[in-house]
């Protein structure tokens, strides 16, 4: 191969080369001050969309821009295009330019090298004027600037060319709608002043909205959240045992509070809690309570079918804790399971999850739910006024101590 001609100043196209970048600030906005970074090969990411980083994944060389159009930049990179893209060097007439070919072959070697490692300029300062988002992270906010790469806009471009092209004699071939529909004035009336790739940037492509996903929505959803499980507001029990419910609550509201302000009395200390009833009472409890943990049961079993029809797509409690930087916090979250993520509370975790179901999970589960029960009322077949419960700490601890109870004896509930 011939060497360039000695009048042109191969250290100039090296250093534009050097200073090149994938995504540049002037992208946002071509009045702040020059900067921007480039990707170097360990930055690949092996994930199923497009995006510099997985580009590079898939050894897709994502050709770089200047960070500003000063001198003979444009002409630089008017060579260092063709170099990375592998094309030939033309006139503004459309004409081959040989002598720049020259140049262009000549820079080959110093391209393969440019992506060992990562580059950025210009960014000990972020311009006001930069787009910003305000992202939450460990109790705080940490601020980004999204930016394109104007070489993956020029990559995709010349990819759909390139099938339109192929497709163009193809009469079965499905047909590319022209993506030309509407302008992003990028660089304003000087595009170049911006990158030498701004107008790849400038033409949107079209494509339908894809379809919501409700399973993996609701799936996600939680995974990261849980769910605030609902408690039936009418209550369906045989009539018989009405008048005896309406005894039990009465022994709710009227006899734990007289123990509970007993000050003879030590039992509420020791986690116990108890009050006069008989068997009319006490079968009309177990009818109460039954239908609600059932009730509530059920919807944890079908929050799990929802996760596990998806558990393919869940994200990898390992590896999320890693990102989240689990070491760092005061008590590092402990995964129970893959289906949730582990600040979850633990009641709705084993709600979710029965191999979660220890003496543990009952304890919190029970409280949990006993403070659900004792703040809402109750419709109640036969009783034109609804029953309600006391918010009082004696009668959500004599509660959880009966949910406990009928989890420990019916079997078939857990």
């Amino acid at each position: 191969m011939a060497a360039p001609s000695p009048d042109i100043p191969i250290e100039d196209y090296e250093q534009s080369l050097a200073e090149s970048v994938h995504f540049s600030v002037k992208t946002i906005n071509t009045n702040i001050d020059k900067g921007g970074i480039r990707l170097s090969q360990d930055q690949a990411l092996d994930l199923p969309f497009i995006s510099a980083r997985t580009l590079l994944a898939d050894g897709v060389r994502i050709p770089t821009d200047y960070t500003a159009n000063a001198g003979k930049t444009a002409t630089h990179f008017k060579v260092i295009k063709a170099a990375m893209t592998d094309d030939a060097v033309v006139d503004a007439k459309g004409d081959s330019d040989p002598e720049l070919q020259l140049m262009a072959d000549a820079l080959v070697p110093s391209i393969k090298q440019l992506f060992v490692a990562p580059y950025q300029s210009g960014l000990e300062h972020i311009n006001l004027r930069m787009r910003q988002l305000l992202i939450p992270k460990s109790g705080s906010y940490i601020s980004l600037s999204p930016i394109t790469a104007a070489g993956v806009n020029y990559w995709l471009n010349d990819e759909i060319d390139a099938i339109k092209a192929q497709r163009k004699n193809n009469e079965d071939a499905k047909r590319f709608r022209s993506p030309v529909a509407a302008v992003f004035g990028i660089g304003g009336a000087h595009g170049h002043n911006a990158g030498s790739l701004i107008r790849a940037m400038q033409r949107p492509i079209y494509l339908k909205a894809p379809t919501a996903n409700e399973d993996v929505s609701q799936a996600f959803r939680l995974f990261y959240q849980g769910f605030d499980y609902y408690i039936p507001h009418k209550i369906t029990i045989d009539k018989e045992l009405t008048p005896a419910l309406i005894k039990w609550v009465h022994l709710i509201k009227k006899d734990l509070k007289t123990t509970a302000q007993d000050p003879r009395q030590t039992w509420q200390e020791e986690g116990i809690f108890a009050g006069k009833t008989d068997l009319s009472r006490r079968n009309a409890e177990l009818a109460f309570l039954r239908q609600i943990v059932r009730n509530v049961l059920a919807q944890g079993k079908k929050a799990k079918q929802t996760l596990e029809q998806v558990k393919d797509k869940l994200p990898q409690i390992t590896d999320l804790l890693a990102d989240e930087d689990n070491a760092n916090l005061d008590k590092p979250l402990k995964p129970l399971t893959p289906l949730l993520h582990p600040s979850v509370d633990l009641a709705i975790q084993g709600l979710i999850d029965p191999t979660l179901r220890d003496e543990g999970w009952l304890q919190v589960f029970s409280k949990h739910l006993a403070r659900k029960i004792v703040r809402q009322d109750y419709e109640v077949e036969g009783q034109s006024e609804p029953v309600s419960f006391p918010i009082d700490d004696s009668a959500q601890g004599f509660l959880a101590r009966r949910i406990r109870e009928l989890l420990y004896t019916y079997g078939e509930l857990v």
